[in-house]
This record gives structure tokens, C-alpha cells and sequence, in this order.
């Protein structure tokens, strides 16, 4: 059994190295997407700074237009951005959701492992001190053959 739970015990080790680099690269694509939406949102404030200081003055109807149609751009464009980062979220949760699951299998299995060369140790241990027993009876009785002759 121990040979079948140590080629286990490999195979879950190395999905667990691929699910720990898998959950790895998901907190770096969590980390763009933040940068990305906080970068388009000061992006908008910065834009819409100039738009108020433009207000200020005269302002032709085509130049409002087209700083009203930018930052409405910029408006979709934190939507999607934000729809992104929450489908990112979600695919950390998974990935270190995975990460741990086989974690843990993979100290169960560790477990088991340890478990059955306990036992092994254990048997060993109770064979030799049975041999020891019987070598000590074995000595004990010639000892007293020889004392009766």
C-alpha cells in the first residue's frame, strides 16, 4: 500500500506546486486589474479637473461635448474594469480554494504515510523483542539443562 500512497502522495504534491503557482499568477492579475481601474479613475478625476477649470472661461459647445464624451468613455471603461477585477477576485477565491484543498490532501496523505511506518516500526520492534524473549527462554532453559546434568 505504501508504494501506491507515495506515487499519490507525488501526484498530489505537484498538482499542489501548479495550483500554488496557478493561485500566484491570480493575486498578480488581481494586483493589474486594481492598478488598471485606479489608474483609469485618477485618469477621469484628472480629466474632469480640466474640465472645470476649462468651464471656467468660454467654452466652445463642441469642446464640452467632447470632454462630456471622453469622460463617458472613461466611465464605460471603469465598468468593465471594475466587472474584471470582481471576475479576478473571484478566480483568487477559486484558485487558493484549490491551493488549500489539496494542501490538505496532501498532509493526509503524509499522514497515512507516517502512520503505516509507525505501524511497520511498531511490528518491527514487537519481532525482535519476541526474538529477544525467545533467545533469553531459549539460554535460560540450557542454563538449567546444564545445571541438572
Amino acid at each position: 500500500m505504501s508504494r501506491a500512497v507515495s506515487l499519490l502522495l507525488e501526484s498530489v504534491r505537484n498538482q499542489e506546486e501548479q495550483a500554488r503557482l496557478r493561485y500566484q499568477k491570480s493575486l498578480a492579475d488581481l494586483e493589474i486589474c486594481r492598478k488598471n481601474l485606479d489608474a483609469i479613475n485618477d485618469y477621469r478625476e484628472i480629466y474632469s479637473g480640466e474640465l472645470n477649470d476649462a468651464g471656467k472661461g468660454i467654452m466652445k459647445t463642441s469642446t464640452l461635448t467632447q470632454f462630456n464624451s471622453f469622460i463617458s468613455r472613461l466611465d464605460t471603461a471603469a465598468a468593465d474594469q471594475a466587472a474584471s477585477l470582481r471576475q479576478a477576485e473571484a478566480f483568487v477565491e477559486r484558485c487558493r480554494e484549490d491551493y488549500q484543498a489539496l494542501q490538505t490532501r496532501r498532509k493526509g496523505l503524509e499522514k497515512l504515510l507516517e502512520k503505516e511506518a509507525e505501524e511497520i516500526r511498531a511490528a518491527a520492534a514487537k519481532a525482535e523483542q519476541k526474538l529477544m524473549d525467545e533467545s533469553a527462554l531459549h539460554s535460560h532453559m540450557r542454563r538449567q539443562r546444564q545445571e541438572g546434568m
